[in-house]
């Protein structure tokens, strides 16, 4: 994988070069891990499932399961997870519109959201248009994967095709603070600054004490507070983070376990592949032969 089509799990996205987003396209080949920790970003992200199916995409703690021709949209500053990816002969595409970009070029998306999860729920007009993004999409998956001459060219224009369609068809007003609730607010945004946090500092010790005193509540409070709405302990996140992390560094470098160990956080090489274990269903030595094989 190259080194600007990591995954991003902070909010700042870091375009593909030329093009003015960024894309990734995940299947069953290239060592996809299984989950990707719940995490935020000001982009757009949108998720085109071409073959197979991800099983468990959690987007607002709500849970889809997606198959072949499905889109997902996770709009701007929304938390989202994946529990469980692609199955046999899988392919999904990834794109991430900076927020910044689609802001100047339509201001009124700081007002409105898109809306297209439910496609059992989009009228006639919606419909056509959601048909006419699988197309696009796919003819985006093929493209990035050729070697002709204007593929960037043609990658751009469909990049922006999908961006009108999605604000022409499929956007509504944003409800207001007022509306959600001060309680909903407050769980928004003090679940953004925790994972937020975690994915910036995942590599110094962290603590639940630690991160409490960031949050300026006391550890027990934030331990049922995150438990209840997040459906893992903090502990837990921690460690599924630093996984995630290892496991690309693992699967892009050279690094031997111990360094990839301390680079992302860990103890040591015992306390990496126990996490790896209970996250993979493998520890980090094993993953590293399959890699190798």
């Amino acid at each position: 994988m190259a080194e600007n089509k990591q995954i991003k799990l902070h909010e700042i996205v870091v375009p593909t070069s030329p093009l003015p987003v960024w894309y990734f396209i995940f299947n069953t080949d290239n060592g996809v891990p299984k989950y990707v920790a719940p995490h935020w970003h000001r982009g757009i992200e949108l998720s085109f499932t071409l073959n197979g199916a991800i099983t468990d995409f959690i987007i607002a703690g709500k849970h889809f399961s997606t198959k072949a021709g499905q889109i997902l949209v996770v709009n701007t500053q929304v938390i989202h997870s994946v529990n469980s990816t692609l199955n046999k002969n899988g392919k999904t595409l990834s794109i991430i519109f900076p927020f910044d970009y689609v802001a100047n070029l339509y201001p009124e998306i700081n007002y409105q959201e898109i809306d297209i999860n439910y496609p059992e729920k989009l009228n006639n007009d919606q419909k056509l248009a959601y048909s006419n993004l699988q197309g696009l999409l796919t003819q985006f998956y093929w493209l990035a994967s050729s070697t002709q001459p204007l593929k960037n060219l043609k990658m751009q224009q469909i990049v922006d095709e999908v961006l009108l369609l999605l604000l022409e068809r499929f956007t509504k007003e944003k409800p207001p603070e007022s509306e959600m609730g001060q309680r909903k607010v407050y769980v928004i945004n003090r679940l953004q600054f925790i994972t937020q946090y975690v994915n910036n500092h995942y590599q110094e010790k962290l603590t639940l004490d630690s991160i409490a005193k960031k949050c300026n509540v006391s550890k027990e409070y934030l331990s049922r507070f995150f438990k209840k709405q997040m459906e893992i302990t903090v502990d837990t996140y921690i460690n599924n983070v630093r996984a995630q992390r290892a496991y690309f560094e693992l699967k892009n470098t050279s690094h031997n376990l111990t360094q990839i160990a301390m680079n992302n956080g860990f103890s040591g090489v015992r306390t990496m592949n126990r996490a790896f274990d209970k996250l993979y269903g493998k520890t980090a030595s094993q993953i590293k032969r399959n890699f190798k094989n």
